[in-house]
């Protein structure tokens, strides 16, 4: 059952982390095999005599006899690791195919959906792919992106099918990026292709611009949120993107209310409270469990208390969008048009 909460520090506020005990699947992870061109499972990877090792996010080396052809994976890391030339045989997520931020733009022919809400993954369905590795962000708290605690038993009984290997997401998204590029030259891709070349540039031009643009407005200040309930603000450095954007010089604001045992990455100010908040620039998420804008508009009169709504002083926000170059360089240029129009 999918159940509207939060995660825990370092995460997203998403959906619960209570998960349905699955069937305990006693598959061991087979070694990869030899590549082909652009099939799931088959990319560039190569076999190697000296196998494959590779210490993860986690600080924890993960060894293989081959490097890994067949992977399960994330949405989140399918959505870094398939622009670069991996494409996995499986993909679980938080959604369909059709419904994800992470993977929207992508080819998916002949990619297996695996799960569709978080914590709903399908055991036998991910054995049946024979992965050599499963691969997947790692968060405090849901350290392998959306399965909650490595102790879970979703965690524990997938570990019985194949070894994870997690990516940190601990870090600013910039950062991120380039540990995606490091496991993916490990996984056998070529990273420097002209295309990988030419997304590379449009993001490092998109970040000059958004630099440039908060220069241009000093004294700006901005605040993430995601609305519903009640008013989630966003707790900064939890965001790998909310990260880069304070240290490419964006004033983000925070509340003073204190964080809620259930309230995860943000802290819940009260809906009649809003008001309290004057940032000159909203960052709204966009994401299936916030609040659309028509919504907060029609149904949340307290928003109009707010003097960057009334403005219409707001841009799109999703973390889920920063996974690649492109994806992230989209989300860079829409901030800074929103910025470029916003007056300080």
């Amino acid at each position: 059952m999918r159940i509207s909460t939060t995660r825990t520090r370092g995460s997203r506020r998403t959906l619960a982390t209570t998960f349905a005990v699955l069937s305990m699947v006693g598959v061991t992870a087979l070694s990869g095999c030899s590549s082909s061109d652009n099939e799931p499972g088959e990319s560039n990877t190569t076999t190697s005599e000296s196998g494959f090792s590779y210490v993860d996010g986690r600080g924890e080396t993960v060894e293989l006899d081959a490097v890994p052809s067949r992977i399960v994976a994330s949405e989140q890391a399918a959505a870094a690791l398939i622009p670069l030339g991996i494409k996995p045989v499986g993909i679980w997520g938080g959604s369909s195919f059709e419904s994800s931020i992470p993977l929207r733009g992508l080819d998916l022919d002949g990619i297996e959906s695996v799960g569709q809400a978080y914590g709903e993954i399908d055991v036998e369905q991910v054995a049946a792919l024979d992965p050599d590795v499963l691969i997947t962000g790692w968060y405090a708290g849901d350290a392998y992106g959306g399965l909650g605690l490595e102790t879970s038993d979703l965690a524990n009984q997938l570990e019985q099918v194949a070894p994870f290997l997690a990516v940190s997401a601990q870090k600013p998204s910039s950062e991120t990026l380039q540990d995606y590029e490091t496991l993916a030259t490990e996984l056998g891709a070529d990273v420097d292709t002209d295309a990988n070349r030419a997304d590379r540039e449009a993001y490092d031009s998109a970040v000059a611009d958004l630099k440039e643009a908060i220069a241009a407005k000093p004294g700006l200040t901005a605040m993430a949120i995601s609305p519903s309930d009640q008013y989630y603000v966003a707790i900064n450095d939890e965001f790998p993107e909310l990260r880069d954007y304070q240290n490419w010089g964006l004033t983000l604001l925070e509340s003073d209310v204190p964080r809620a045992a259930d309230s995860g990455s943000f802290t819940p100010v009260s809906w009649e409270n809003v008001g309290q908040y004057q940032p000159n620039l909203i960052l709204l998420d966009t994401r299936s469990y916030s609040t659309p804008l028509a919504e907060l508009e029609a149904d949340r009169p307290t928003w109009a208390l707010v003097n960057a709504a009334e403005a219409g002083n707001i841009a799109d926000w999703t973390t889920d969008a920063t996974n690649n170059y492109a994806s992230y360089t989209a989300q860079i240029v829409d901030l800074t048009a929103a910025i470029d129009k916003t007056t300080v």
